[in-house]
């Protein structure tokens, strides 16, 4: 099975052909699979990044024929290109810079609720949110982190211009509205600790969402009904009166 892997070193391209070898005639691998063993045959060199291998942790996260995809949950197909992901940084190969996500919520998740009363029985939609494995593949075709990047992509940047990641990104995505979205239906937060993380989401540029309809997760979670709806319909008419209906 052929595919081709694109490598990126010091801001250059390059694109390997590899000939993944079938362990058995009815394997149908991952591409994690396929990652494994061109470098353990041909490429030696090959810079990527896995953790758990059992679907849970989201770090193995490439893209497949230019859309995210989690290398250990995706099958591989004859003719597929492997590529580091488009909306991060690129550190080596198919090794992205993940940080910035992270750093952007510092101070953002202070409100969430505390205690641990086993009483209290979070909704539906709350153990729902808890599937996120942080992918990051719900940034893709997103219109509030593109922001970060002057509309465009990371790769599309000049160096000198391009935002640190060590700083936090200034606008959100689908995650960190995950994140704040869990703290408002937490029955646990107080409801100034809900108020606050819908500030939070109206400073990440919310306002973004409004009629994008793009969301899409890497496992499955209804990003667009269970986290942009509710936070856009909570925030009213804080956002744009001429705002195309979501």
């Amino acid at each position: 099975m052929k595919v081709e892997i694109v490598t990126r070193r010091d801001g250059k391209d390059a694109v390997v052909s590899y000939d993944y070898r079938l362990r058995a005639e009815d394997e149908k691998p991952m591409v994690l699979d396929v990652l494994l063993q061109a470098q353990a045959t041909e490429i030696p060199d090959l810079a990527y990044r896995y953790g758990c291998r059992a679907r849970n942790c989201g770090v193995c996260t490439v893209d497949v024929n230019d859309r995210p995809r989690v290398a250990c949950r995706a099958r591989a197909r004859e003719g597929d290109r492997i590529s580091p992901m488009a909306t991060l940084p690129v550190l080596s190969d198919l090794v992205v810079r993940r940080d910035g996500i992270a750093r952007q919520m510092r101070g953002r998740l202070a409100d969430a609720g505390q205690g641990n009363d086993l009483n209290v029985e979070a909704p539906d939609d709350y153990h729902a949110l808890t599937a996120c494995i942080e992918c990051y593949a719900c940034l893709h075709n997103c219109p509030m982190h593109a922001r970060n990047f002057d509309g465009g992509l990371p790769g599309e940047m000049p160096g000198d211009a391009a935002p640190d990641p060590a700083d936090g990104y200034r606008w959100g995505n689908p995650f960190s509205l995950l994140k704040l979205q869990r703290i408002r239906i937490d029955p646990l937060t107080s409801d100034a600790g809900k108020a606050a993380a819908l500030d939070h989401a109206m400073e990440l540029g919310l306002d973004a969402c409004v009629g994008c309809k793009g969301c899409k997760c890497g496992v499955g979670i209804d990003l667009m009904g269970k986290v942009v709806r509710p936070m856009v319909v909570a925030a009213g008419d804080r956002l744009p009166a001429d705002a195309d209906p979501i």
